[in-house]
C-alpha cells in the first residue's frame, strides 16, 4: 500500500486537479502556494524558441 500512497501524496499538488483537491478539502491552498514557492528555479534549463522559428519550421 505504501506504494500508492506515495503515488497519491506525488499527485496531491498537482496542476490538474489542485483546484478540486483544495474544494474536496484533500490539500490547503496555502499548502499548494508553500509547494510552489520551493520548487527550484529551472530556467537554466528551458530552451527559447522565437515564434518566427516555430512559424518556420511548420510551413516547411
Amino acid at each position: 500500500m505504501t506504494l500508492l500512497s506515495d503515488a497519491t501524496d506525488a499527485k496531491k499538488f498537482d496542476t490538474r486537479v489542485i483546484e478540486r483537491n483544495v474544494q474536496r478539502g484533500i490539500t490547503k491552498a496555502e499548502d499548494h502556494e508553500k509547494f510552489q514557492k520551493e520548487l527550484p528555479d529551472d530556467a537554466e534549463n528551458a530552451e527559447y524558441v522565437s515564434l518566427d522559428t516555430l512559424i518556420a519550421d511548420n510551413s516547411n
